[in-house]
C-alpha cells in the first residue's frame, strides 16, 4: 500500500472517518507534522490543518482512500475552445488572487488566524468585498490549483433539463402580411403535453407515416368537437379555433423532447432492423479467433447473372447459386460451389466438402491448372458459423457428432452475424465483373422498352465457374487488409494478404485444423440419394453405373432373378461420373460410369438432369401432330382390314376347315414364289392377290434345280383358282 501524501491528492472516507465528504490536500508540511485539507462540496467551506501522521494513519487504517476527482465540465476545455470573454474573467480573478498565492505570503495563508487577515487587508488595496476573494481561493484549491478553475460556471446555468413555467405569451411573433392582428401560439398545459406525447407516440410506434400525419390525427382525436345538423344526422368532427391549438412547431418540439431520436429510430425500425443495421458495434468478427480453422463462415447468395446450356447454348438455365466458405481469421475463401439448386443443406454440404478438399483437382476439372500450394486449404474447421436455413436440421446436425464440428447458427434476419463473408459476395461481384457481363442482372430495375437481359445469357456453367474461381485465386492472392496484421506478423514481415496470413498461422502453429478420415468426410458431406441395383447394373439419375473393382456380378444376377434392389448412393454433384455405395462392412465402394453413357461425361449431375428433361419433353406442335398421324393411321388400319374382308368374302368358296387348314404349307410356298418373282421384277404386274400364269421357262430359269417342285406348286394353285 502506497502511505506517500503529496499535494493535490484526494481522499474520499469510510466508515470511522473525521470528515464526511471527500477532500483534497493544498499544502503539507512533513516536518511539522502537518497537512492542510479542503473539502470537495458544492458550497466549499474553509480549509483545515489536520496532522500528517493522523492522515496516514487513516489511509493505512483504511478509513479513508486516495481516489481521482472528476474534473467538472467547465474545466474540460482546451485553451482555443475558451471564449475570448471567458478567459477575460479567468485572467481578471486571477489577477484577484495571485498576490495571496505568490510573492512574499509564501504558505503563511495556511497557518491559523493568519488567512483572515491576509484577505481583509487585500481585498482593502484591491477595492474588492472579501466573500469574493473567500470564493475565488476556495474554487482555486478545490479543483487543483489551476488557473482554470477561475472560468465562470454557466454550464449550470439555464435550469437545463427543468421546465419552465410561461406566464404570458412567449416565442417570436408570428409573420403576417395581412392588416389582422396574428395570434400568438398558446402557452401549453400539462394536458397539452400529454396530448402531444400521446400523439407523438403514433409516429413513433411506425402507425402513422410523418410527424405531420401524427399532428393531424391528434387534432382529429383531441381537439374537435363533435356535431351535428339536420342535414347530416351523423356526428362530424369539428377543429376547435386557431389560437386553442398547439401549432405544428409545438407538437414536434414538445414530441422530441418526450422521445429521443434514438429511441424513436429503434421503435420505427422494429427490434431486427435495429440490431442488424442501427446498433452499436462491439468489436469485431475476428474477436477471440486464434488462427487459420479455427472458425469458417458459410453463405450462399444467388449470382446476378442469368446462364446458358453446356448442352445447348439455346436453354437459358437461370441463375446460378454460388457458395462460399470463408476462414475468419486470414479472410481467407477456403472453399466454393456453384449450382443451380437453392440455398439449402444440400448446397451448403457440397461448399463445405470442397473447403476440405485438395483443390488442384478441383481446378483442374474446371479447365484450371494450379498447384497445391496456390490453395493451400483443405482442412475441417473447428467451427462453423451458418445459417439457419443450410444448417437446421437432423442432416447438417450430423457433422457435429460425425466430424467433431461446432455449428454456431445465426438467428434470422442477422447476416452481420457472419458478416465477413456476407462481405466477400460484394467483393467477388467485383472482381468477375458479373453485372457487366452478357446475361447479368443489372443493378437498376429494368425499365419499360429496355431489352431483357435474360435474352443475353452467354455463359455457361463451367464458363461461370471457371470465372469465379479465378476470381477467388485473385482474392487469396492480392487482396490486402493491414489491419488484420498483429505485431507478430509485422515483425516477421507477413504481407497482409488472405494466402500468406494462412500459410503464416499454419506454419507458426496458430492453425489447429480438425483431422479426420477421408473417407468419414465423404460419408458425411457427399450428397445422398436413391439409386437401384438392376441386371445392367448400377442405375441412378437416368445413368448406369458399373463396379471399378468388377466384383459385383453376383449382385447383378441376384437383381436379374429376384428384382431390383434399392441402395443408397453417396455422389458429388460437380462430377457425378463417379459414385460410392456403403459394402457390408459399411466402407464405402466406388462405382464409375458405364462406356455406354459417354453423352453424360464431362456434365454437372444439375445439366444432365435438365437435358434429360428438355430432351423428354415435347412440344405442344408435335404431340399434336403425332395424334394426327396415329388417327390417320388407324383410319388406314381399318380400311384395309375393312377391304380385305370384303375380297375374302367375295373369293370365299365353300369347304371344311380342315381343307382350309391342309393346305396352310404349299399356299405358304407359292406366295414365297410369287414375292420373290416380283421382288426380282419378273413377277406378274397388277393384283398380287391372283398371280397371272408362268410359263415352264419362265420357271426353270428362276429357280433353277428346285422348278420341278415350283412347277407343281403352281399347277394346282392355278387348279384351285380356276374352281
Amino acid at each position: 500500500m502506497d502511505l506517500s501524501i503529496r499535494i493535490n491528492h484526494v481522499f474520499t472516507p469510510h466508515d470511522g472517518a473525521p470528515f464526511d465528504s471527500p477532500c483534497r490536500v493544498i499544502w503539507l508540511d512533513p516536518g511539522a507534522d502537518a497537512v492542510v485539507l479542503i473539502s470537495i462540496d458544492k458550497v466549499p467551506k474553509q480549509p483545515w490543518l489536520y496532522d500528517l501522521s493522523a492522515l496516514v494513519q487513516l489511509v493505512r487504517e483504511v478509513k479513508v482512500s486516495r481516489v481521482e476527482l472528476k474534473m467538472p465540465e467547465f474545466m474540460m476545455a482546451l485553451e482555443d475552445e475558451i471564449p475570448p470573454k471567458y478567459k477575460a474573467m479567468r485572467d481578471a480573478n486571477w489577477e484577484r488572487i495571485r498576490p495571496l498565492l505568490e510573492g512574499r505570503y509564501d504558505d503563511r495563508i495556511f497557518q491559523p488566524r493568519i488567512m483572515g487577515a491576509l484577505i481583509q487587508s487585500h481585498g482593502q488595496r484591491i477595492n474588492v468585498e472579501r466573500r469574493t476573494i473567500y470564493r475565488l481561493l476556495y474554487r482555486y484549491w478545490m479543483f487543483g490549483a489551476i488557473r482554470n478553475a477561475l472560468l465562470p460556471q454557466y454550464t449550470n446555468s439555464g435550469a437545463k433539463g427543468q421546465e419552465r413555467a410561461f406566464t404570458g405569451p412567449h416565442g417570436r411573433p408570428p409573420r403576417s402580411i395581412t392588416t389582422d392582428k396574428p395570434h400568438r401560439a398558446k402557452s401549453l398545459s400539462e394536458e397539452d403535453k400529454t396530448i402531444i406525447r400521446i400523439g407523438y407516440a403514433l409516429y413513433r410506434d411506425s402507425k402513422v407515416k410523418t410527424i405531420t400525419d401524427a399532428y393531424t390525427r391528434t387534432l382529429r382525436r383531441y381537439y374537435c368537437e363533435a356535431i351535428t345538423t339536420p342535414d347530416f344526422p351523423e356526428p362530424e368532427p369539428l377543429l376547435k379555433p386557431l389560437q386553442e391549438l398547439p401549432t405544428m412547431r409545438q407538437f414536434d418540439y414538445w414530441g422530441k423532447k418526450a422521445f429521443d431520436d434514438i429511441t424513436v429510430l429503434r421503435s420505427r425500425k422494429g427490434e431486427m432492423k435495429w440490431a442488424k443495421d442501427h446498433r452499436a458495434l462491439r468489436g469485431r468478427a475476428g474477436d477471440g479467433i486464434f488462427g487459420p480453422c479455427h472458425r469458417f463462415e458459410i453463405d450462399a447468395t444467388i449470382a446476378d447473372i442469368y446462364l446458358v446450356s453446356r448442352y445447348n447454348r439455346n436453354w437459358i438455365i437461370g441463375r446460378p447459386v454460388v457458395y462460399v466458405v470463408i476462414d475468419v481469421f486470414s479472410r481467407m475463401i477456403a472453399g466454393l460451389y456453384i449450382g443451380l439448386e437453392g440455398p439449402s443443406w444440400e448446397g451448403a454440404r457440397q461448399a463445405l466438402l470442397n473447403a476440405f478438399s485438395d483443390k488442384a483437382p478441383f481446378c483442374a476439372a474446371n479447365g484450371i491448372a494450379i498447384e497445391p500450394d496456390d490453395w493451400p486449404c483443405a482442412h475441417l474447421p473447428q467451427e462453423i458459423c451458418a445459417d439457419r436455413g443450410e444448417m437446421l436440421g437432423l442432416a447438417a446436425e450430423s457433422i457435429v457428432s460425425g466430424l467433431g464440428i461446432t455449428l454456431a447458427i445465426a438467428p434470422p434476419y442477422r447476416p452481420d452475424w457472419k458478416g465477413i463473408v456476407e462481405s466477400r459476395f460484394r467483393l467477388l461481384n467485383q472482381l468477375s465483373q458479373v453485372h457487366w457481363t452478357p446475361g447479368g442482372v443489372a443493378e437498376r430495375i429494368k425499365e419499360r422498352g429496355d431489352r431483357d437481359y435474360r435474352l443475353d445469357a452467354t455463359l455457361d456453367l463451367g464458363e461461370f465457374t471457371q470465372i469465379m474461381i479465378k476470381s477467388v485465386l485473385h482474392h487469396n492472392h492480392y487482396r490486402e487488409q493491414p489491419d488484420l496484421l498483429n505485431q507478430d506478423m509485422i515483425q516477421s514481415e507477413v504481407q497482409p494478404t488472405p494466402q500468406a496470413m494462412w500459410n503464416w498461422g499454419i506454419d507458426h502453429g496458430f492453425g489447429t485444423p480438425n483431422e479426420q478420415a477421408r473417407e468419414l468426410v465423404y460419408l458425411h458431406l457427399m450428397a445422398r440419394s436413391s439409386g437401384t441395383v438392376q441386371a445392367g447394373g448400377l442405375h441412378f439419375e437416368g445413368m448406369y453405373y458399373a463396379s471399378a473393382d468388377h466384383n459385383d456380378e453376383v449382385r447383378y444376377s441376384r437383381a436379374r432373378a429376384k428384382g431390383r434392389e434399392k441402395v443408397d448412393v453417396w455422389y458429388h454433384p460437380t462430377d457425378p461420373t463417379t459414385v460410392w455405395l456403403r459394402t457390408a462392412d459399411k466402407s464405402l465402394a466406388r462405382y464409375v460410369l458405364r462406356n455406354t453413357e459417354e453423352r453424360y461425361v464431362g456434365h454437372r449431375l444439375e445439366e444432365i438432369q435438365d437435358m434429360l428433361v428438355l430432351t423428354s419433353h415435347t412440344p405442344p406442335e408435335r404431340k399434336y401432330s403425332a395424334l394426327a398421324s396415329k388417327v390417320q393411321l388407324d383410319a388406314h388400319i381399318q380400311a384395309t382390314i375393312a377391304g380385305a374382308t370384303a375380297d375374302k368374302r367375295n373369293s370365299d368358296i365353300p369347304t371344311t376347315k380342315a381343307a382350309k387348314l391342309a393346305d396352310i404349307r404349299s399356299n405358304r410356298a407359292a406366295e414365297r414364289v410369287t414375292e420373290r418373282m416380283r421382288a426380282a421384277g419378273k413377277g406378274p404386274a397388277g393384283d398380287s392377290s391372283r398371280p397371272r400364269p408362268v410359263s415352264t421357262e419362265q420357271t426353270a430359269e428362276s429357280f433353277g434345280e428346285r422348278s420341278g417342285e415350283v412347277i407343281s406348286i403352281l399347277s394346282r394353285l392355278s387348279r384351285k383358282n380356276n374352281e
